[in-house]
């Protein structure tokens, strides 16, 4: 993958960027991309005591003085990222409440409220001119295999929203009602307020590929299922189903475009590079690694739905970096290197 390559970015490089989350699995590879493209990165947590390792991580990259972390323990908090802002020239706002709560009344305000937090507070310093938003394609459907059926660019997932607040609400029901009622939010209070900031929605699906610090990270989310498929723990991947994938520094890259090109503008760019379901994963890695032997994972189901914005996003992608999406096999292989080498 070639260097970003955007002439007069809408956030010149050089400036100082704020990215939420940036510990994170995918938080982690958008600050990692940001000061590959040049920019200076702000970046902020819960905890900076437990996140320090990403401090050291990025100044022994990409040297002293382009890294910085700030703590805002409670993001839903009136005024959480207001320090943060200051100087800033964009925001990516990646966190999230991550608890999965099927309380619809919990983390749909959670959700709200961390991002029209990190919103005002973009809004009122003068230097910020942009604000991303990394949402999810559950806010346009959740994966429903074996049905066809197609998302266009402005889907909302009506049917989330509905499911999040009746008797029978799943975790991920109230994962997609909290993204949709997020992206509807921020854009309700940009219209009201009559306020000039740029701001674009990242929507990816399930992110497979290499971890920033799998010592220090893990394998979170959705980088463990490649783990346990790694590891033969079948049994924990029984809620998974087919879906779309897309590999996690694609997604950073399309968080840095959503920043930086001036041609995005108030856009919703999927995330999505195409379908797989798990028994691909494990073709994929029995194909990098034919010495070892695994067991046939039982699901042949398919996610047979559209994403029409696919092509958006693949050709934002070829423009700014040269070339489209990493494929399945080279995401996989991403997310077990150190599984081979720790």
């Amino acid at each position: 993958m070639s260097a970003l390559n955007i002439k007069e970015p809408a956030i010149p490089f050089g400036s100082r960027v704020v990215i939420s989350g940036v510990s994170g699995f995918i938080g982690s590879h958008v600050a990692d991309q940001a000061l590959a493209a040049g920019y200076k990165v702000r970046g902020t947590t819960r905890d900076v005591r437990k996140s320090d390792w990403i401090k050291k991580h990025f100044e022994e990259t990409y040297g002293p003085g382009n890294f910085e972390l700030v703590e805002v323990r409670d993001m839903a908090a009136e005024g959480a990222f207001d320090k943060a802002v200051v100087g800033a020239a964009g925001f990516i706002h990646v966190a999230n409440d991550m608890t999965s709560s099927p309380n619809a009344s919990i983390a749909i305000p959670r959700a709200v409220n961390g991002a029209l937090n990190a919103l005002r507070a973009s809004a009122k310093e003068p230097s910020i001119k942009r604000f991303v938003y990394t949402s999810s394609s559950f806010a346009a459907t959740l994966p429903k295999p074996g049905q066809r059926f197609t998302i266009a660019a402005d889907t909302f997932n009506e049917e989330a929203i509905e499911r999040a607040r009746g008797p029978d609400a799943d975790g991920d029901s109230v994962y997609a009602a909290s993204k949709v009622e997020a992206e509807r939010a921020i854009a309700k209070w940009v219209q009201e307020n009559d306020s000039s900031l740029e701001v674009n929605y990242i929507l990816p699906n399930a992110n497979i590929g290499p971890l920033i610090s799998a010592a220090n990270q893990g394998y979170p989310t959705t980088a463990r299922w490649t783990k346990a498929l790694w590891d033969s723990d079948y049994a924990s991947l029984s809620h998974v189903p087919p879906q779309y994938y897309i590999n996690v520094q694609d997604d950073a890259r399309l968080h840095i475009i959503g920043l930086a090109d001036p041609a995005v503008q108030g856009e919703r760019i999927f995330a999505v590079a195409g379908p797989f379901n798990l028994p691909d994963i494990l073709e994929a890695l029995r194909r990098l690694y034919p010495e070892r032997k695994w067991e046939d994972y039982p699901d042949d189901r398919r996610d047979l739905s559209t994403f029409e914005p696919i092509t958006r996003a693949e050709a934002l992608l070829k423009k700014a970096y040269g070339s489209g999406f990493v494929g399945l096999e080279e995401s996989v292989r991403g997310n077990v290197v150190d599984l081979i080498h720790g």
